[in-house]
């Protein structure tokens, strides 16, 4: 079983990304409430490294070197935790670029080291970077996003700023609604304002579509959705996420889908499509990690997720 990569998985704004977590653990500055990879374990704002760049970027050869048919639309990023609290974040960005350098690199971060001018520094580099920015209302962001303690929202918003201005690459913005937390017109108005001060390639309104770590979806109304999607996507021309390729069906690996899942509550259904599964055999795999205890099952809108967490 990889420790630092996973899946691919199958992402609205990246297309099939394959995964590469710099933390392995729960380590972030914010406790998000709505979080699919579980809750926090070691809150911080300390960067360190918390996954040995070497054995990162072995692991990543080691995949790329086994799936040498695999098409991926980018290499992501991501995990558990916060990617920028990894002071290896910069190295590992430049060593990806080397070791595929036909596939875009994409960060994904939740904006609170945005801070740090040595973190805007090492990302320059990635192709794709995808910071959120839930509310700028403080209290609606230590309710919904719980960061650790002495964290301001105005201050992420001025380093999100300083970073969209001094980019080259590509931003695709995000802001998650939950409803009667940050869907207020307040924050609308304070978002709509703020995102004047520079540019972004891409903006994804979005809302739970999965069980959260402290949550289960609370998804605004219509009304609620198309005012925030009328107001900050006007004008604004979307960037599609890449169709996904039909994949040759790939062997049924119990140690890759328990590597996906550990990341992010799937579906049967997703699982085949990001990884390229036969459904049946996919779906007796399940099966035998839910009987092994390594799984569990969550029930949410009619639909089965299948994770690692809460076990």
């Amino acid at each position: 079983m990889y420790r630092y990569i996973f899946g691919p998985v199958l992402s609205s704004r990246l297309g099939r990304s394959l995964g590469v977590d710099l933390l392995v653990e729960r380590i972030c500055s914010f406790d998000c409430l709505y979080c699919e990879s579980g809750p926090t374990v070691f809150k911080t704002q300390t960067r360190a490294e918390y996954a040995d760049p070497e054995l990162v970027l072995e692991e990543l050869e080691l995949w790329l070197g086994r799936h040498p048919e695999q098409e991926l639309d980018h290499i992501t990023l991501g995990g558990e935790g916060e990617p920028c609290l990894n002071s290896g974040l910069g190295r590992i960005i430049t060593e990806i670029k080397k070791i595929a350098p036909q596939t875009p690199v994409a960060v994904l971060t939740n904006s609170s080291l945005l801070t740090s001018a040595q973190v805007r520094s090492e990302l320059m580099n990635p192709d794709v970077v995808l910071p959120s920015l839930d509310t700028l209302i403080p209290e609606e962001f230590i309710r919904l996003n719980r960061p650790l303690p002495g964290i301001d929202i105005q201050e992420i918003a001025n380093g999100l700023a300083l970073f969209c201005r001094e980019f080259s690459g590509r931003v695709f913005l995000e802001i998650l609604l939950v409803r009667g937390i940050n869907d207020s017109f307040e924050n609308l108005e304070k978002t709509a304002e703020f995102l004047k001060k520079f540019k972004y390639d891409r903006l994804d309104i979005t809302c739970m579509s999965r069980p959260g770590a402290h949550i289960h979806p609370a998804i605004p109304g219509d009304q609620t959705l198309n005012r925030w999607k009328g107001v900050l996507q006007q004008g604004l021309s979307l960037d599609k996420s890449a169709q996904c390729r039909e994949l040759p069906v790939e062997k049924v690996d119990k140690l890759a889908i328990l590597a996906s899942v550990q990341r992010r509550p799937q579906t049967l259904e997703q699982l085949c499509l990001a990884l390229g599964l036969d459904r049946k055999e996919a779906a007796a795999a399940l099966n035998n990690l839910k009987q092994e205890r390594l799984i569990r099952v969550i029930r949410d809108r009619e639909q089965n997720f299948y994770t690692s967490k809460g076990n």
